[in-house]
């Protein structure tokens, strides 16, 4: 009796998973890359470990066309010779795949010396047609006043239903 109503349940609970992801669509691919100031806004020092914040403005292109300010912190252990970690919280405002809105997105990173910036990011909230935009990737770049783009990012994003 237990094994049929097991059985049961599990047809169900199969049956509404499968209608429930039938309505996102289908994962779409992203890149791009971005340039950015910034200024610092805070700093500390703490047992050789330099924390800094900062306000940042930045330029987007590719998938994400638009403009973002973003607030970071960033911890250089063992300073200056150590690695950075970054943490960054953005307030997009232009368009992704052609749709208009805002967004938030949050960047995680880290830095070893000599090397290249490196992390992940992911899509928070958003409004307007970008409301049921999600989305996750990677980025990296040399940073700040490098030649060419800043930051490239890579992803795939999906909208769900409303």
């Amino acid at each position: 009796m237990l094994s049929g109503a097991f059985s049961t349940c599990l047809v169900a609970l199969l049956f509404l998973l499968s209608i429930s992801g039938a309505h996102a669509t289908e994962p779409i691919l992203v890149s791009g890359t971005f340039d950015y100031v910034f200024t610092i806004t805070g700093e500390r020092w703490a047992d050789g470990h330099w924390f800094i914040e900062a306000v940042e403005y930045e330029d987007w292109v590719g998938s994400f066309e638009g403009t973002a300010v973003s607030f970071f912190r960033v911890v250089w252990f063992n300073f200056p010779s150590g690695p950075l970690n970054v943490w960054l919280r953005g307030d997009f405002e232009g368009t992704a795949m052609g749709r208009s809105g805002t967004m938030v997105i949050q960047l995680v990173g880290w830095r070893y010396l000599p090397g290249e910036w490196a992390g992940q990011w992911v899509i928070l909230s958003g409004t307007g047609e970008l409301a049921n935009l999600h989305g996750q990737g990677t980025w990296w770049g040399p940073g700040f006043g490098a030649v060419g783009p800043d930051i490239y990012y890579s992803g795939s994003v999906h909208f769900e239903p409303d």
